[in-house]
């Protein structure tokens, strides 16, 4: 009953906010993820413990509150955006969208060698795999952990579909997704996730080590396939989709230390774009959930 109360109560908001204008839409999605922001004091202490431990030094009180709040409404902006656009044509879509970097992409697509999407939770990263796809016909396969509500779930892959998109499970194997790339697929990876311990390496992000899925640097190394650092920045009615140009990842012939550098060059990358739209970033995420073992703190400081 609770799984389909709570799609029967998304599916009254969305069609609620389909029927408005963009503009007032999107207002309401902000004013929609402050009153987040008030009534949930779990996540709201997430995100302003995060933000305190990783810009504290940098920031006032209240600009780290302003940054909180800030992300709370990004992604009550994000939730209705994706669901309004859904009942529009794609040019719709794409009118309200401009690309910065194609070029990185068409030159990594001439290489046939796979494409990866280097990502996070950042922006309307939802809006942004749909423009992509778009804008060049190409598929992405993406990577997404399934929702925990089943009827919701199904729902919101439908509309990530929608434009030509696949899911992939995150569970999905490495050597499905290392067979895509060897076929000159791209496949689109938010690595900004805690992850548990037996599939991490702890790299630095915001100056504390961050539990990180090893699997992105391994592909990579494997394949040969082009990571392009991909964000998409919100302005003022539209969205800005970003790609840079591909990260050189080193290749000295040893794989744990090579993993472990990608992983440790990826995450600083998507630091780098956290720390100039901190706004965007879902800080509601307990990013430094998992906690490195004794024997990693003790080397790290020798």
């Amino acid at each position: 009953m609770r799984v389909k109360a709570e799609y029967l109560l998304a599916r009254f908001f969305i069609g609620l906010f389909g029927i408005l204008p963009f503009g007032i839409a999107v207002r309401g999605g902000a004013l929609l993820g402050r009153l987040f922001y008030l009534a949930d004091r779990r996540h709201r202490s997430i995100a302003q413990g995060s933000l305190q431990a990783s810009l504290g030094p940098e920031r006032s009180e209240r600009e780290i509150k302003q940054i909180a709040v800030g992300a709370f409404e990004n992604l009550g902006r994000s939730v209705v955006e994706f669901a309004w656009i859904q009942g529009k044509p794609p040019a719709e879509l794409l009118r309200r969208t401009a690309f910065e970097g194609m070029e990185h992409y068409e030159a990594a697509l001439r290489r046939k060698k796979g494409v990866l999407f280097l990502t996070a939770h950042f922006g309307n990263w939802e809006w942004m795999a749909a423009a992509l796809s778009l804008r060049q016909g190409k598929k992405i396969h993406v990577v997404a952990r399934p929702l925990d509500n089943p009827d919701l779930n199904r729902m919101v892959n439908a509309w990530r579909e929608r434009d030509g998109n696949q899911v992939l499970n995150k569970r999905t194997s490495a050597a499905e997704i290392m067979r895509l790339l060897k076929a000159g697929e791209v496949v689109g990876i938010l690595l900004d996730q805690n992850t548990a311990a037996g599939e991490a390496i702890f790299v630095d992000y915001f100056g504390r080590p961050a539990a990180t899925h090893k699997g992105m640097a391994i592909l990579a190394l494997r394949t040969g396939a082009a990571v392009l650092p991909t964000f998409i920045i919100r302005e003022k009615g539209r969205h800005r989709v970003v790609i840079d140009k591909p990260l050189e990842i080193a290749r000295t012939g040893d794989l744990g230390r090579d993993v472990r550098e990608a992983t440790a060059l990826f995450t600083r990358t998507i630091e780098s774009a956290v720390r100039r739209h901190p706004d965007h970033w879902l800080w509601v995420h307990r990013r430094w959930k998992t906690r490195p073992s004794a024997e990693f703190e003790v080397r790290n400081s020798e």
